[in-house]
């Protein structure tokens, strides 16, 4: 099975013709916006007049029995007028209505665009703050104000004549870039009409202040036809020139030398060709289905690289929820409004976030909510049956549902995990389980008062511990890895089970179903997360930093431990701090003793050399070995501090003790080291035998793997914030 291309092509000419009135050449929905700029234009119309490579398109054909109703991709045409003034501003070209057979561009947007903007017709162009004109055309700075122009690209006729001049009257020599202008051609409606200050400099020229100067660029492209002479193009040029209050003496100055530009425009408009890879149209047999078909055209979009990025899954559902968007439940704001109104909403409490992961939050919320668990594929994508009932769905609401992820982020904020959070699918699949079970919260029958303020305070804390479970458990699990599709799809499914037993709950088993859903979730992960925390060792200094986020969570189940270990440590004068990870036993101070040791043994060793470079301490198999023992976890904490044991060779007692709260005994060393399961064996460890150090190490290492195990399974929470 395989998709079906043609190549194909057309005339340049007929592009811009079929991408304007009644345009059967549109832009899929899911396409970047148009960002050339009006110089970006000029330039491409000046390659063009000098037949330089137009480059090559991407097209879909979609003839009118390809999808049913809303099926295919939402798309939009063409513009006439690029708005860049206003957000929601713009004049779209007309689209041909149905039935009718589309070619979606799938790449060469920026250029097709550019092309209907220059040559599409009348009043064509931008509208641009006068700034960002005066930035693009002139290089040239202006204070930003609400002042703004809309133009159009124009042949200037005074550069048209000074041009003639310095190429010795040779109009085939000419660049077109050196003749033409963007000019504001309408007197009523080009610029905005606000009061400007008397000395006002103008970005762009006005036709009607120059009568006879400015023709339209697309006036002229109309008028070129194949095989005219230059006396006719003079006689068709004679009225546009007196349209144009052209006087008598500069046409009959310039008549001649613009018939001959007009075979110049002729040349172009004739012999002006681009190639096109067009994909074919569905075509059903026995072993190509419709659902064949839209998946390979979804992947297609997929894995089109496109300014250097590339198209995603969310782009395209992103396209129908604009489609289908409805605003009176939003109170007029648009799907891409609400959108940018929750990426704020997360970005205030820290997180990090695109447009495709909001996009993300929302479809596996819908999904839960609408299929059953069953997260959207790619030939879904192509269903607008299926896809454009999200739209109205989510736009429904949204009232509820943005408060809800509000307070998901704000709790995720609170509890200080936005750096933690590992995948953002992480924070979705929560986000989705708080708002379901705060929603059936809402909607018990729960008397008295009492009683329900006392079920929302157990439910809130519920939240809170899980919220510190699932972010690391999945994350330890590695569940956004290889299998994430896969994981993320059965999350989906079980959620919905808890939608069902949620609504079929009551006041007296609400919590019991609540556990049960934690439960569910927490099993798909804990086994992992638990494998991954007993087997994660780190061999080299370098990487301890991996033992982070095990003893961010090991050093906060303690209370006690979290008031010691959460203390800034400084020595002398030093103002400054850093979190980091470092060890108990210095690795100099280390690798000293088991060369010391190894020494030894070699001393009195009377084997073959070969034995005797192979002898390690006692209960280890290689000196490597030995010496990578001081990186285990039981040999580190993390701490706020001024000063890196790990890179000294001194106790950690020679710090501690320069740290003013143990100098001032605020801090007692007893204390602090028995909350960090610690004991002067390790903080002091001059004389003491190496078994000892050895054993100590290891004592520690299993408590901290056992008690993260036992935060894992629900046994023990976080001291270090209130619930």
């Amino acid at each position: 099975m395989s998709i079906k291309y043609d190549s194909k092509r057309e005339p340049l000419a007929e592009i811009i013709r079929k991408a304007t009135v009644n345009a059967t050449y549109v832009i899929p929905d899911l396409q970047r916006p148009y960002v050339w700029t009006p110089r970006q234009v000029t330039l491409l119309i000046d390659s063009l007049f000098k037949g330089w490579p137009f480059g090559s398109l991407l097209l879909w054909e979609v003839k009118p029995d390809c999808f049913d109703g809303d099926e295919g991709i939402p798309h939009r045409p063409f513009w006439q007028i690029v708005d860049r003034v206003n957000p929601n501003g713009g004049t779209g070209t007309s689209a041909l209505g149905q039935p009718a057979t589309y070619q979606m561009v799938l790449d060469g947007q920026q250029r097709v665009q550019s092309l209907v903007l220059a040559l599409g017709g009348d009043q064509w162009g931008f509208q641009l703050n006068d700034a960002d004109w005066a930035a693009d055309l002139q290089d040239r700075r202006m204070k930003p104000s609400a002042h703004w122009s809309r133009a159009s690209l124009c042949l200037d006729v005074t550069l048209f004549r000074s041009e003639l001049g310095a190429k010795d009257k040779k109009v085939r020599k000419l660049e077109a870039g050196k003749i033409l202008d963007w000019v504001v051609l309408d007197a009523t409606n080009g610029r905005s009409t606000e009061v400007r200050p008397p000395n006002y400099v103008h970005p762009l020229l006005a036709a009607k202040e120059h009568p006879g100067r400015f023709i339209r660029l697309s006036r002229l492209w109309d008028l070129a036809q194949k095989d005219l002479s230059e006396s006719e193009y003079e006689e068709i040029l004679v009225p546009l020139l007196e349209q144009h209050s052209m006087t008598d003496s500069a046409q009959a100055e310039l008549l001649r030398p613009l018939a001959q530009f007009m075979k110049v425009i002729e040349n172009v408009k004739a012999n002006s060709f681009v190639h096109a890879l067009q994909i074919e149209s569905l075509q059903l047999t026995p072993q190509w289905s419709k659902d064949d078909y839209s998946d390979a055209i979804v992947t297609i979009f997929t894995r089109l690289n496109t300014a250097g990025r590339t198209l995603t899954r969310e782009e395209i559902t992103l396209a129908w929820l604009k489609v289908g968007w409805v605003l009176s439940q939003t109170d007029g704001k648009t799907a891409g409004e609400c959108l940018k109104q929750l990426k704020e909403c997360l970005e205030d409490s820290g997180f990090k976030v695109e447009t495709d992961e909001i996009v993300r939050l929302i479809s596996f919320i819908w999904a839960v909510d609408h299929r059953k668990g069953n997260l959207l594929d790619s030939k879904d994508l192509l269903k607008g049956d299926v896809v454009r009932s999200m739209a109205g769905a989510v736009a429904g609401a949204w009232k509820a549902l943005m408060p809800r992820i509000a307070a998901v982020s704000q709790l995720i904020e609170d509890r200080d995990l936005v750096e933690n959070q590992g995948s953002f699918n992480a924070v979705i699949v929560f986000a989705t389980w708080y708002r379901l079970v705060f929603d059936r919260l809402d909607s018990l029958q729960v008397v008295p008062l009492v009683k329900r303020d006392d079920l929302e305070k157990l439910l809130r804390q519920r939240s809170a511990h899980f919220l510190d479970r699932w972010i690391f458990g999945s994350q330890w699990a590695n569940v956004w890895g290889e299998a994430a599709v896969r994981n993320f799809q059965d999350f989906a499914s079980d959620l919905h089970s808890l939608s069902s037993n949620l609504n079929a709950c009551t006041a007296e088993t609400f919590l019991t179903t609540v556990d049960s859903g934690i439960h569910t979730l927490m099993e798909r992960v804990s086994q992992r997360a638990i494998s991954h925390i007993t087997n994660t060792v780190v061999r080299e200094r370098s990487r301890v930093y991996n033992y982070y986020p095990f003893l961010w969570v090991w050093h906060r189940l303690e209370k006690a431990r979290w008031e010691c270990s959460s203390v800034p440590m400084r020595t002398g004068r030093k103002r400054t701090s850093k979190l980091e990870v470092d060890h108990t036993v210095a690795d100099a101070w280390w690798q000293r003793l088991v060369n010391r040791l190894v020494a030894a043994k070699q001393a009195s060793f009377e084997g073959p050399d070969e034995e005797k470079a192979k002898l390690a301490p006692d209960g280890f198999t290689s000196r490597y070995d030995a010496a990578c023992f001081v990186n285990a976890l039981g040999n580190c904490s993390l701490l706020d501090k001024s000063f890196n044991i790990s890179k000294s060779d001194k106790p950690m007692w020679a710090f501690l003790k320069e740290v003013h709260e143990f100098k001032q005994k605020k801090l007692m060393r007893m204390d602090w080291e028995n909350a960090l399961a610690l004991n002067s064996q390790l903080t002091e460890p001059d004389g003491v035998p190496f078994d000892d150090i050895v054993k100590a190490i290891s004592v520690r290492d299993a408590q901290i793997r056992s008690e993260l195990t036992e935060f894992i399974n629900g046994g023990k929470v976080r001291l270090d914030t209130v619930d």
